[in-house]
């Protein structure tokens, strides 16, 4: 009887929903990654917080989307204010798909399902290990870990963030710019929310300044500003609890190419932009879906011919949308919301660009 061929090695580098989702996905086709990550755990607060259709359905397989619906709030619907007056409001409700919300629930405790579900899939994420070099050597991957023992793989992931290792180490290039403008990210419990609990809501100011506030639970909401007080630029929320802050940069970079040899990229790794749209983490959960299946389909030289398009038409559009939201010309404001004030009345205009945040089409 011929010896059945083996299965690849496989090392995924990076334990965020990008990783996690190779690593789901590899384990329910039969495979066995390692999956490393320096950090010590899932992280404690971060940027992402929707969780688009498309990728409901991508981690419906492994069992994932049913624990994160039970977990999430499912939004409805996006509010659009101009100094705290109603501009418009979009039904995400009204995509024809099964999964016609954005289901919002914080990064962290996405991460701790994800991590659960590959744990009884026979997979455990090794943490506080670190990749400290990779070599390419006779179409194999040689990696150098710092907390655990190294090895030769056939493939290595990396889905290791915005300062990837993996990707610094291989010398690929990172093209782009970061915005000098200080952005604020926020938790907080907000008995008194005077607004609908399952839709988002972003609030536009004549000087430029905006924020956005997704619901996260029972009262509490995930606030992102481009000052430095998250909070300070919406209205409602006198009433807020602040649990955790932070501030940073938007980084608008792209991997030149998201494969040299073994090693192919993934997620922030391979793409960073602004938070605004929704779509950073559900790309990073495309990414690594594409990456196992054309790892199954024999077909990995066409990754990235696949998925850098995808990755640099949302960057393009992403950042048209920032300058909208951002808008400070006086001229320039009141197209501006007449334009936001038509969409809403406009079904057919609307169902396009959801589609494209909810992942359905590019």
């Amino acid at each position: 009887m011929a010896k059945a061929p083996s299965r690849p090695k496989i090392l995924i580098v990076g334990a965020g929903p990008c990783g996690l989702t190779a690593a789901l996905e590899l384990a329910r086709r039969g495979y066995h990654p390692r999956i490393i990550d320096k950090a010590p755990g899932p992280t404690p607060l971060s940027k992402a917080v929707g969780i688009n259709p498309r990728s409901l359905e991508i981690l419906e397989p492994t069992g994932v989307t049913d624990r994160l619906m039970a977990q999430g709030i499912r939004m409805q619907g996006v509010q659009a204010r101009y100094e705290g007056r109603l501009l418009a409001e979009i039904q995400i409700s009204r995509l024809p798909h099964r999964f016609n919300f954005m289901l919002a629930l914080p990064q962290s405790e996405t991460e701790t399902v994800m991590e659960d579900v590959l744990v009884s899939l026979g997979v455990r994420p090794e943490w506080n290990v670190e990749l400290t070099d990779i070599r390419l050597a006779g179409g194999k991957v040689e990696a150098e870990l710092r907390g655990a023992h190294g090895g030769t793989f056939d493939y290595v992931y990396g889905a290791d963030g915005a300062h990837s290792r993996v990707r610094e180490v291989l010398n690929l290039g990172f093209s782009g710019y970061t915005h000098k403008r200080l952005w604020s990210i926020a938790d907080a419990t907000i008995p008194d929310w005077p607004y609908p609990e399952a839709t988002a809501m972003a609030n536009l100011h004549g000087n430029g300044d905006m924020g956005f506030i997704i619901p996260i639970g029972p009262k509490r909401f995930r606030a992102v500003a481009n000052t430095s007080d998250a909070l300070s630029q919406l209205p409602g929320v006198e009433s807020a609890q602040v649990s955790q802050s932070d501030t940073f940069h938007i980084p608008v970079r792209q991997a030149d190419s998201y494969q040299t040899g073994g090693v192919f990229l993934g997620g922030d790794a391979a793409h960073v932009h602004s938070p605004i749209g929704a779509r950073g983490m559900n790309l990073g959960i495309e990414d690594a879906f594409v990456f196992v299946r054309r790892l199954a389909e024999g077909t990995l030289d066409g990754y990235t011919s696949e998925r850098h398009p995808v990755g640099r038409r949302w960057i393009l559009l992403s950042e048209r949308l920032l300058a909208g939201v951002q808008l400070s010309n006086p001229l320039l404001i009141p197209l501006r919301n007449l334009a936001l004030s038509t969409l809403a009345h406009l079904t057919a205009v609307q169902q396009p660009m959801m589609a494209r945040v909810a992942g359905l089409r590019e």
